[in-house]
C-alpha cells in the first residue's frame, strides 16, 4: 500500500492527536486520583455520575462527560446567602 504525501501527513497528525488525547486522559485520571486521596468524603458519584452520563447520552447532550454530582447544592447556597444577608442587616441596624 502506498500513500500520497498528503495521506501520510494526515496519518501523522491523527497519530499526534491520539497521543494528545491519551495524555489528557492520564491528566484527568491523576486529578481523579488526587481528589480521591485528599477528599474527606470522596465518592464515585462526586467524581463521575454514570447514571447521569447515560441519561445525557440518550438525550444527545454534548456535555455527558461532565456528569458529576455538584459540589455545592444551589438550594443550600441560596438559603445560606439569604441567611447571611439577614444577619448582616441585623448587625448593621444594631
Amino acid at each position: 500500500m502506498s500513500w500520497t504525501p498528503n495521506e501520510f501527513w494526515a496519518f501523522l497528525r491523527g497519530s499526534r492527536h491520539r497521543q494528545a488525547d491519551e495524555i489528557e486522559m492520564l491528566a484527568k485520571a491523576a486529578m481523579f486520583n488526587r481528589y480521591a486521596q485528599n477528599a474527606k468524603q470522596a465518592s464515585e458519584r462526586k467524581m463521575f455520575d454514570v447514571d447521569r452520563a447515560h441519561n445525557r447520552i440518550e438525550k444527545d447532550m454534548k456535555n455527558w462527560k461532565e456528569a458529576r454530582e455538584p459540589v455545592v447544592s444551589l438550594e443550600k447556597y441560596r438559603k445560606a446567602k439569604a441567611a447571611l444577608k439577614e444577619y448582616s442587616k441585623k448587625l448593621s441596624s444594631s
